[in-house]
């Protein structure tokens, strides 16, 4: 089993939360790639079992150039402007036995608030056809971070879960 973990990140905590998933995956027996979303190709979800996609949520949803470029005007790397989930998607190619998972970050104080970048990626995707697993949110403590406590242990027990559902399958 073949598994990416694509992840668009602003201030390196999607990105640990992506190492972590990436690392329960491959605990669970998946060979996985992990890419940030700057270098992924359209042709992911081709040449994968499993695509696991990972993004902050902005303004109560995906980011978009100008919350990126405000991320930036807040201390993020200016590469985090170029090119976010949002895009990546819009230039997916289909493909036919894929399953998607979906994490988002999301500050702590808008817990309560709906709209996640995950349930955006996951209605997206779903709306094309695709199975896609219930989408999850992590916590920061502000805009920037960091991680909530716990929320890395928690993200690797989430693909745990995922890592073995998909081998089980294989295994059937």
């Amino acid at each position: 089993m073949r598994a990416a973990v694509v992840y668009e990140s602003m201030f390196g905590n999607t990105a640990t939360l992506a190492t972590s998933v990436a690392n329960a995956l491959r605990r669970a027996g998946m060979e996985v790639k992990v890419i940030p979303v700057a270098l992924a190709g359209s042709d992911v979800l081709r040449t994968h079992d499993l695509v696991v996609i990972g993004a902050p949520t902005h303004a109560l949803g995906m980011s978009r150039p100008s919350t990126r470029a405000d991320a930036v005007l807040r201390g993020a790397p200016a590469e985090v402007e170029a090119r976010g989930v949002r895009e990546w998607l819009e230039d997916l190619q289909d493909a036919d036995s894929v399953r998607i998972a979906a994490f988002d970050t999301r500050s702590r104080a808008m817990r309560h608030l709906p709209g996640s970048a995950a349930k955006h990626v996951a209605h997206l995707l779903r709306r094309r056809g695709y199975d896609v697993a219930p989408a999850v949110s992590f916590y920061v403590g502000g805009l920037e971070g960091p991680l909530g406590y716990d929320e890395e242990a928690r993200a690797g027990d989430w693909a745990a879960d995922l890592g073995h559902q998909m081998m089980r399958q294989v295994r059937v």
